[in-house]
């Protein structure tokens, strides 16, 4: 399967589609669009109009979701783990490393699965290790670039979670078991090393704290659609609800 998988990076989209839904038989919506890239999950299916760019290399789970509009753009690597699922709209960008170790030695039971919630973006040049679970939220912006998120630490394993609408700033680190709450920002360079249950705050620093709350300024960028693309541009000048 993978040498077929390998000779169809340079089919053009409409015959890569017919192989994953015959030979690998997936589940292929309507309107799906494959550039030259290497897709081998072992299984899963592909929404309406997803769109995955060149030279990516999307292989070795056990299952594949990609939901309705869905964006991987170019020279991305997902490898690995159990469970890989992108929600409708969501988006991975380009050359970023997201990986599953195979058959890691750790303790414990890890659950290696990667999950964007709904118009959930990673936007370029990050490194997200799932070997345990690692969730980002609806609407969720993992921004700028050369970020990294790990869930092992030797045989030490613990799964990490960004809540829905958070924006995390550039060069960031998140270590096993950290976790961000609901609307937070997250300034650059920040090292999280705990969870934060507090939702509506910037958080920042080495190691990371709670800075302040964050105003209805700061409330409006969280609160923007991360794909006005499908969600209209709405306007950044208004009141915030709360």
């Amino acid at each position: 399967m993978k040498f077929i998988a390998a000779l169809t990076l340079f089919l053009p989209s409409f015959l890569k589609v017919l192989v994953l839904r015959h030979i690998f038989k997936m589940r292929i919506g309507r309107g799906v669009r494959i550039g030259f890239s290497v897709v081998v999950p072992k299984g899963g299916q592909i929404g309406d109009r997803a769109r995955i760019g060149h030279f990516n290399l999307i292989a070795g789970m056990q299952e594949l979701t990609l939901g309705e509009d869905i964006i991987i753009g170019h020279f991305n690597i997902v490898l690995g783990g159990s469970k890989v699922t992108l929600g409708d709209g969501a988006m991975i960008g380009r050359f970023n490393e997201i990986n599953s170790i195979l058959n890691p030695l750790v303790r414990g039971a890890p659950v290696p699965e990667l999950k964007l919630g709904r118009r959930a973006i990673i936007t370029a040049w990050h490194k997200i290790d799932f070997t345990d679970k690692v969730e980002l939220g609806e609407n969720v912006v993992f921004a700028g670039r050369l970020s990294n998120v790990w869930t092992h630490n030797r045989q030490d394993v613990a799964p990490v979670c960004i809540g829905d609408r958070c924006y995390v700033g550039s060069g960031i680190q998140m270590v096993p078991g950290s976790r961000l709450g609901a609307d937070c920002v997250i300034g650059l360079g920040s090292i999280i090393t705990k969870q934060f249950d507090q939702e509506r705050v910037l958080i920042a620093g080495v190691p990371a704290k709670v800075v302040k709350d964050l105003d209805e300024k700061a409330l409006k960028l969280v609160s923007y659609a991360a794909r006005p693309d499908l969600d209209g541009y709405g306007d950044l000048t208004g009141e915030v609800e709360v």
